[in-house]
Order: C-alpha cells, then sequence, then structure tokens
C-alpha cells in the first residue's frame, strides 16, 4: 500500500510557469524587440535549480539530473540532425534540457498518490483506449500519418516498462507544453516528416518520445544505482518517504 504524500509546489506551479516561459520565447515577444530566450536560457535552470534544492524525494532528483543530459543529445538529433521540428533560432536552446527535466519532475509525482497505485489497471485500461483513439482520430481527420507511427511506438515503450501507469499522465503534460511551445511560435513540426509522411503542429504522437527518453533515463539510472550507490533499480519504484 503506498502511503500518500503531498505534491511538491512544483506540481502546481507547471501550467503557469510553462506559459510563462514559453511566452518570453514567443515570437510575439521577439517582434516586440525582447529576445526573450536569453531570459528563458537562464531563469530556467535557476527555477530548475530551486525545484532541485527543495524537492523533498531524492530519487525523483536524480531522475530530474539525468533527464537534462539525455535530453540535450536527443534534441541534437531529433531537431538539428533529423530536423523533425526547428526552434525559432534553428539552434537548440540552452533552456529546453532544464525544461524537459521539469516536466519530467512534475508528471512523475502523480507517483507519490496512493490512489493512482490503487486504480493503476483501470487507469491504464481507459487511457490506453483513449490514446488509441486520439492517435487514429487525428490521422482520419488531418491525415497525420506521423503519429500513427509515433502512437505505435508509444504502446511498444509502455508495454516494455514495468510502472506503465505514470506514461498515461505523462502524454498530458507533453502536450500542455506542446501546444503552447507551437502556438507561441517557439517551436515547429516539419509537415513531412522523412519526406513520406505528414504530420500536425505539433502531432499527438510526440508523446512517445518522453517515454524512450525516460526509458534511457531509467536505465542509466539504475546503472548509477548499482555502480554508485549500491543499490539496484529499487530506487525507482515508488516510496513511502
Amino acid at each position: 500500500m503506498i502511503e500518500a504524500k503531498p505534491f511538491h509546489w512544483s506540481f502546481y506551479a507547471f501550467i503557469p510557469v510553462t506559459v510563462a516561459m514559453l511566452f518570453l520565447d514567443s515570437k510575439w515577444v521577439l517582434a516586440h524587440g525582447l529576445n526573450g530566450q536569453i531570459l528563458d536560457d537562464i531563469l530556467v535552470p535557476l527555477y530548475l535549480y530551486v525545484i532541485y534544492r527543495t524537492m523533498p524525494d531524492e530519487r525523483l532528483k536524480k531522475i530530474m539530473l539525468l533527464t537534462i543530459p539525455v535530453s540535450a543529445v536527443g534534441e541534437v538529433i531529433l531537431s538539428m540532425g533529423i530536423e523533425l521540428y526547428t526552434y525559432k533560432f534553428a539552434y537548440v536552446p540552452i533552456y529546453v534540457p532544464f525544461g524537459h527535466a521539469i516536466v519530467i519532475g512534475s508528471g512523475f509525482q502523480l507517483l507519490w498518490r496512493a490512489e493512482v497505485h490503487d486504480h493503476a489497471s483501470a487507469l491504464i485500461r481507459r487511457f490506453l483506449i483513449f490514446y488509441a483513439a486520439l492517435f487514429l482520430g487525428v490521422f482520419w481527420v488531418f491525415g497525420d500519418s506521423f503519429t500513427v507511427l509515433l502512437g505505435l511506438l508509444y504502446f511498444l515503450g509502455v508495454f516494455a516498462m514495468r510502472q506503465r501507469v505514470i506514461y498515461m499522465f505523462m502524454p498530458i503534460f507533453v502536450l500542455f507544453v506542446e501546444f503552447v511551445g507551437t502556438a507561441f511560435g517557439c517551436w515547429s513540426w516539419a509537415p513531412r516528416p522523412f519526406e513520406i509522411m505528414s504530420t500536425t503542429n505539433p502531432p499527438m504522437g510526440s508523446v512517445m518520445f518522453y517515454v524512450y527518453l525516460d526509458m534511457i533515463v531509467m536505465a542509466l539510472g539504475s546503472v548509477w544505482a548499482a555502480g554508485w550507490m549500491k543499490r539496484g533499480p529499487v530506487w525507482l519504484r515508488p516510496t513511502n518517504r
């Protein structure tokens, strides 16, 4: 039985802070004479530092730390290499990998809730049906074939993980960031991925990338735990502390 504990303050601040930070990096702000991305490059890492210093869960703190370098490599590959999406100034902004850590740190707090674990099977079943309908729906309505591919990879990734319930909630956080970021013009997705598919901006299937990001982070975390902390992968499980 998982003992519930209160959310960290960063959970409640996620929506307003995300909107504020992405608004600073928006094309509207740039058009009015301010390059807010410079401010984001300073403020987002500082904000993550404050979260890290006040976060009571040591395991989640390690996940957030590992997310920064892993997501930075992924951003360079996907954005500047494969060019699945492009940022406003073409290069990956400094604040983005730190932003990924904030998203992960916010979403994972849902594992602190006993009711999430008590109803995990029902939640997983209902969310998977919802996401399947969403992915197929955007393909049917908008011809988003890229989301179909990403959706299949999402389901494969989810079923490969032991702690599946968190990947039912994480897409909500990811899609919120994607909708706000693309609406503000911080980045945009290529309409013809690999020149053989079509997609929307943003594609609903973009949630897949966070699942695989987390899989890599979890694997590295297990190595870290086994090699430096002399503990097994148990550190990744929910804790009552």
